[in-house]
């Protein structure tokens, strides 16, 4: 037998600029000119294409930029391979090439969908994460994880790529109904019950003023939800424990949108796992009752997770249980100690899970 080694010892800087400014979508010929690249995919949904898509296709090649449209039909259940596959298809129709760049114009669905298939393209081209909803600027595209579902299983497809650069024009965020609004709003949530009571008692001081898109408000909540991903990010860029963090609300949230059909936005889904995780963390005498009490009139305030929901809390369970983050079988849950702090564990009893569970979805 002989055994021979192949060293690939690396060392490699992936670091990159978030970019967060009013405006960017104008100026996006000038900004993407500076990553070095003179042909650029947007990958775009239908709703983004009519947006903001049309506009930047002509303002690129106005500006002597080559530039392609790959759309996408709207909505969570474009992340699949089969969608995925389209994309590559189209890349290659189009003759695109690793000097060229992939620019994820849209909100999370489109940043995992673009960054997965540019990843996967070619073994991998640099891509732009230009995100236009509150939930992609405070959240998915900060941290390179990409993915697409399968059935049954939420971002079960996917890899750690992250981006050469993050560009959130906030002045995007006017286009936004209102539902998407409060749904990105679900994921600020979560930054200030996991690392910041500070914002969580901005939001508790004036909650509206991220729905009235006060420019001041909503630029500094974009890049304090950014500055503590980013932070945990360079902690633990590949989920091996700090990053788990992150996941507040999401054990059970991505329960509730699998069983759901998606038929609920990723916020709002969030939203009762948060609820359902307060609620387990309270029960094991880990979260003063005083902290449930605002965590549970914050949401109160932004109507996030009051409607009962007929799903089956065994179902969800079931469904938790193959998280990818679990081992041994037990669903390893992120649970508040205090506003801003968080503990995992996985020892959390299946009676006392259902019981949150139950709760939460009927309101009781």
């Amino acid at each position: 037998m002989q055994t021979l080694r192949v060293r690939l010892v690396r060392s490699r800087d992936d670091s990159y600029d978030i970019v967060i400014a009013p405006g960017l979508l104008r100026r996006l010929p000038e900004e993407l000119a500076r990553d070095g690249a003179r042909r650029h995919a947007l990958v775009c949904d239908a709703n983004t294409r009519v947006l903001f898509g049309e506009a930047a296709l002509r303002g690129l090649r106005a500006a002597g930029q080559e530039a392609d449209l790959v759309e996408v039909p709207a909505g969570e259940r474009s992340k699949t391979l089969t969608v995925l596959e389209g994309v590559c298809e189209r890349l290659r129709d189009l003759r695109y090439s690793r000097k060229d760049r992939l620019v994820a114009l849209g909100g999370g669905m489109i940043g995992d969908l673009a960054g997965l298939a540019a990843g996967c393209y070619m073994r991998g081209i640099p891509f732009v994460q230009v995100p236009t909803t509150l939930l992609a600027q405070v959240d998915s595209s900060v941290g390179g994880k990409v993915a697409v579902n399968l059935p049954g299983g939420k971002n079960y497809v996917g890899l750690f790529n992250q981006p050469a650069r993050v560009l959130a024009d906030v002045s995007a965020l006017a286009s936004l109904p209102r539902r998407e609004l409060l749904s990105g709003l679900a994921e600020v949530l979560k930054y200030a019950v996991i690392a910041s009571p500070a914002l969580f008692e901005r939001l508790e001081d004036d909650p509206d003023a991220l729905l009235r898109l006060d420019p001041d408000a909503v630029a500094r909540t974009v890049a304090d939800c950014c500055a503590i991903k980013a932070d945990i990010v360079e902690r633990d860029e590949r989920e091996a424990g700090p990053r788990m963090v992150l996941n507040y609300g999401h054990t059970l949230g991505h329960a509730i949108e699998d069983a759901a059909a998606y038929s609920l936005t990723h916020g709002e889904c969030v939203a009762y796992g948060m609820r359902a995780a307060a609620r387990i963390a309270l029960a094991l005498g880990l979260f003063p009752q005083a902290g449930f009490a605002r965590h549970e009139r914050l949401l109160d305030a932004y109507g996030l997770a009051l409607a009962p929901l007929d799903l089956d809390p065994d179902r969800l369970l079931r469904i938790a249980s193959g998280d990818k983050k679990n081992s041994g079988g037990r669903i390893t849950f992120i649970l508040p100690t205090a506003l801003g702090q968080t503990t995992r564990r996985d020892d959390v009893p299946d009676e006392l899970a259902r019981q949150a569970l139950t709760e939460t979805l009927r309101r009781t």
